[in-house]
């Protein structure tokens, strides 16, 4: 081991690594509950324009 290499008396030791906490992203029930939320609105408007030309069959 070089001189370069060597850790000197008073160095600190190394950070640790930091605790494995999970990574903080998007909250997944409610994005998608507000996807089936908007797919449920988008069927409901589809039925409402719809419904009219079928009523008159």
């Amino acid at each position: 081991m070089s001189d370069a290499e060597r850790p000197t008396a008073g160095a600190e030791p190394p950070e640790a690594p930091p605790e494995n906490k999970p990574a903080q992203g998007p909250n997944l029930i409610l994005l998608y509950g507000l996807v089936a939320l908007a797919l449920a609105a988008a069927i409901g408007f589809a039925l409402l324009i719809v419904l009219p030309f079928y009523q008159r069959r």
